[in-house]
Formats: structure tokens, sequence, C-alpha cells
């Protein structure tokens, strides 16, 4: 096997997938972009809370187990322990279901009773009903991930769903059905229905872990005490835009919160980009925490930072030139938002200076590090807007933003450089050694 063979399909897989996952989100992204000019305002406003109300249930439905499965599934695997890979697939499924149809009963009180105005009812169910579906996928995709099934991991998400969608929309179209919140959230449910079907039929984990015929064992309690921290380190890095479109809603006009909204989605162009080489990375950090393998380590870890790196500064160089140009599909009065989105991406390369820091203190089981650390970056977030946005408005809130990302990337740095004594930025700005390139090389 040539040296360079494990990079150079890493850089293969990775390059397709994130193509993959950009295209989806672009796809997504152009559905929005339909969609602002079909719904009427309030329409559409509803339509993103319920959207956002059920990735953030989502995430409590699945407790945290996602995002831990790595660890437990690699280590279980490295013992030859199928029993326990077995017992932690059926207690994630049943958290999801359990969580689900309490999530389920007080959406059903809170219609009832009348707290809930009447057009956000029945947005509200149906956040409720796709929240489980999204926790089923968001499990099968780390399955999926750690058994090295990258193309299963994310194409039933970010392209079977999107384009599943479009046809559903364009059904509703073709068919004169009103452009409504509640029509467009039941073709999201439906698809992500679909979607979540097709994961699971082809992912079957008692034939691709070899479970068939044991006796699951359970260490729920070992199990919830690791994925609890998760539930908040989730919502607080990967839905901490959400929380800030919520803090700004008070500090900003209903207008430029839209206009900040949709800076948002543009960036998220870039984030899953990042996000896709970051999960890919992922076994090989619980690989080599399980084997005490600090080499493997190294290399992971800068093979995701140069990646990352090089991926958001082209980023950067392409809304440089043709941001104003992009929001104005939106419309003329979203073209003041240009700056804001330039200081969004600048965000985006800093922190791809620090790499997969979440994810190694994941597998190093010290979630509750990445949640003191993103706490404080909340925090941040929090008196930062309260002081700079009513100064300076949306370039403020984008440099509040941008800066409270980057600050919990660097919290969660120091961490791993005390706990597992991993140099995040002196790896990004080091070749790699002899050994490195060896072990790449098995």
């Amino acid at each position: 096997m040539k040296p360079n063979s494990a990079v150079s399909g890493f850089l293969k897989t990775s390059s397709l997938l994130m193509l993959a996952r950009i295209g989806g989100t672009g796809l997504g992204f152009l559905i929005q972009l339909a969609l602002v000019r079909l719904m009427t305002p309030a329409d559409y406003g509803i339509y993103v809370v319920a959207l956002s109300l059920a990735a953030v249930l989502s995430i409590f439905c699945g407790f945290g187990l996602p995002s831990v499965t790595a660890r437990f599934v690699a280590d279980y695997q490295e013992a030859g322990d199928k029993a326990r890979v077995a017992g932690f697939v059926r207690s994630a499924i049943g958290h999801i279901a359990t969580i689900s149809a309490v999530i389920g009963g007080l959406a059903v009180i809170l219609v009832w009773s009348d707290i809930v105005d009447v057009p956000y009812q029945m947005p509200l169910v149906l956040a409720c009903l796709t929240a489980p579906v999204l926790a089923v996928m968001r499990f099968g995709g780390a399955l999926s991930n750690t058994a090295r099934r990258f193309y299963l991991t994310y194409l039933p998400d970010v392209a079977f769903r999107p384009l599943l969608l479009v046809a559903g929309l364009l059904g509703i179209y073709a068919f004169a059905v009103p452009m409504t919140t509640t029509n467009v959230l039941l073709v999201h449910l439906v698809v992500a229905l679909a979607a979540a079907c097709l994961l699971w039929v082809v992912l079957r984990p008692r034939r691709q872990f070899g479970l068939q015929g044991l006796h699951p064992i359970s260490e729920n309690r070992t199990w919830r005490l690791a994925a609890t921290p998760m539930i908040f380190v989730t919502l607080l890095t990967s839905f901490l835009a959400d929380i800030d479109i919520l803090l700004l809603s008070a500090l900003l006009p209903a207008e430029e919160v839209g206009i900040f909204s949709v800076c948002l989605r543009i960036v998220l162009l870039i984030e899953f980009g990042i996000q896709t080489v970051f999960q890919m990375s992922m076994p090989d950090f619980a690989e080599a925490q399980a084997r005490n393998a600090t080499t493997q380590m190294n290399a992971a870890m800068r093979r995701a930072q140069h990646i990352t790196f090089c991926f958001t500064l082209a980023a950067l160089c392409g809304v440089a030139v043709l941001g104003e140009w992009v929001l104005l599909l939106f419309g003329e009065r979203f073209a003041v938002g240009a700056d804001a989105l330039l200081l969004l991406v600048v965000g985006q390369v800093l922190r791809s200076l620090f790499g997969p820091v979440t994810q190694i203190l994941t597998v190093a089981g010290a979630q509750m590090r990445s949640l003191v650390s993103y706490g404080i970056a909340l925090l941040v977030l929090i008196v930062g807007n309260a002081v700079f946005v009513p100064l300076i408005g949306l370039e403020g809130a984008a440099a509040v933003l941008s800066f409270s990302l980057v600050l919990g990337a660097l919290l969660q740095a120091r961490v791993v450089s005390h706990k597992i004594g991993l140099s995040v930025v002196g790896t990004f700005f080091s070749m790699a050694t002899a050994d490195e390139v060896l072990a790449d090389s098995r």
C-alpha cells in the first residue's frame, strides 16, 4: 500500500461527501428562497419557528446518545463485545420512543388548553411529530458513521431529503394547493419519514454489526451519564445560531432579524461542509483514544484542520466577491446584510483553526468540559448582543456571534491540551512526522 493511500482516500471521500452535503444544503437554500417569495411573511415566520423547534426537540428526543455512539460502539467493537453494542442500540431507540411520547403529550396539552395561539397550534403539533423522526435519523447516521459507511451517514439527509422536498413542494404548487405553513410542514414530515426509512432499511444494524441472536447487555446509567451533557453541548454548538435569533428578536426590528436569518442560512453552506469533515474524523479519534495512539490522533486532527481551513478560506473569498449579489436574490432589502455575512464567514475561518475539538473531547469522555466552554460562549453572546447590537445593528450581531463561536472552540482547545496533551494550534502549524505517515499507511 502506498504511504499516502489512507490520506488520499480520506480526502477523496470527504471531498465527495462535502460536495454532496453542500449541494443538498444549496438545494435547501434555493427551497427557502422560493418559500420566501411564495408564502406570506407571517406564514414563513411561523414555518421557520416550527422547523427550529423540531430540530431542537430532536436533540432532546435522542437524549445525546447519537453524539456518544462512536465512543461506546468503537470501544465495544475493539473489545469484541457485541452484546453491549446491541444493548446500546436498543437503549437509544427506547430513549427516543419514550421522550417523543412525552413531548407529544405536552404538545397535545398545550393545544387543548389554548395556551398557544391558533396560527401556531398545528405547526407546533407537526414540529413535535417531526422531532422523533429527525432523532432516529441522527442516531442511524451516527451508527453508519461509526461503521465507516460515510455515504449512508449523509446522503439520505443531505441529498435524498432535499430532492424529495422539492418534489413535494412542486406537487403542492402544481395542484394549486395553498402554500400555507401547515401544508409545507406536512411535506417536511413525510419526506423525513421516507429518508429515515431508507437509512435504516439499508443500514440494518443487526447485520452490519453482527448482532443476530445476541442477548443485549445494557449499561444505561453509564450511557446516560455520558450522553446527558451532549444534549446541551449539541444545542450550544449546532444550535447556537437559533438561540441567537431568539435573542435578536428582542433587540432588532423583525425585518433585520429576517435579514440576519438569511445570512445564517448562507453560512450553513460552509458549516455543513466543516461538520462533514469533523464527523468523518470521529471513528479515527475513537480508535486512537481506545488504543491510546497519540500519533494517530495527531494525524487525524491535522487532516481535519487543514481541509476545513482551506475550504473556509475559499468560502471567505467567494463571499467577499459575491455576497451582496447572493443576498439580492432574496430581495433588495437583504443587500444591507453583506457586511454581516462577511463577518460570519470570518468567524468560520478562525473556528476551523481549532479543528474538531468537540469531537475529541466527546471520545475522551470530557463532555462536561465542552458544555462549560460553550456555556461561557453563550453568556458572552447574550452580553455582547445586549451591548453591541443596539449600537451597531446587524454587523454587531454578526461580530458577537462569530466571536462567541471562536471563543467556545478556543476554550475547548485548552481543555484538549490539558486532558489529552494535544496542542491543537501547534498541530495545525506542524508537518506530519514519519510516524504519522506510517500510521496513515496502515
